[in-house]
């Protein structure tokens, strides 16, 4: 007598190629759905306006601080807005409206009102900075005039304690005058070196749409509901089959 053998793989393979027009019909309605329903998600804004704010050396909390960016220059906004520090050196906003103009304006607004505190303070400190490079430039030309006339006493004496003074006072003189110079280089390097904040980029685009991503997974969802039903399907099939057997 032949062994029975039962080949449940094969046999749901089989039914669902029987039922193949399932995994189109339920898919592609699914799919529908999803794309339907991606319409419906909540949209912060028609338009977003992102933009990406190079701070340059400015460092001052008061200015790259994301909560104090926002209460300064942030004020005039309508619509949803954000700002972000991603690094020390950049400040990025992200702005939402109902219109392209509207966007545009107030993140240009933004941007021009964060810029020129940056500069302000980009500009005080570079103008400290060349003000002392001033005074290590004057302290250099008193050394040096210092120093001339220390050189001329000396040749014009030949009494041993006032060598002696004139001898202290010169080298005195030459040391301070050595650190200035080494001051005012380093001072000046810090000049050349200081970077200015700059505007990065700054663009306004139409809000993304899940259109797309919703159709995709409304129909990777179907395929799976299809498997589902036409599982349960063969199962009551079966089911029955054995019942009235």
């Amino acid at each position: 007598m032949a062994e029975n053998k039962t080949y449940k793989l094969y046999d749901s393979l089989e039914f669902f190629w029987k039922k193949k027009i399932w995994f189109i019909i339920i898919p592609v309605i699914v799919a529908l759905l999803g794309y339907v329903g991606s319409m419906f998600i909540p949209k912060d804004g028609e338009y977003v306006g992102r933009s990406t704010m190079f701070t340059g050396s400015v460092k001052l909390e008061a200015l790259t601080n994301p909560d104090h960016i926002m209460a300064q220059y942030g004020e005039h906004f309508t619509g949803k807005a954000e700002v972000f520090v991603p690094t020390r050196s950049y400040i990025k906003a992200e702005v939402y409206g109902e219109t392209e103009e509207q966007v545009t304006k107030e993140l240009t607004l933004f941007d021009d009102q964060l810029l020129a505190g940056l500069m302000a303070q980009n500009d005080k400190v570079v103008d400290g900075t060349q003000r002392y490079a001033l005074a290590q430039s004057a302290r250099i030309q008193t050394f040096q005039e210092a120093i001339e006339s220390y050189k001329q006493a000396l040749a014009d004496t030949d009494i041993e304690p006032v060598i002696n003074h004139y001898t202290l006072l010169l080298s005195q003189a030459e040391q301070e005058l050595t650190n200035a110079m080494a001051t005012e280089q380093r001072v000046r390097n810090d000049i050349i070196s200081y970077e200015k904040p700059a505007l990065a980029n700054a663009y306004v685009v139409k809000t993304k749409s899940y259109g797309l991503e919703g159709a995709v997974a409304g129909f990777i969802l179907g395929l799976l509901f299809t498997i589902f039903i036409l599982s349960l399907w063969k199962y009551i099939l079966e089911a029955r089959g054995s019942k009235q057997a």
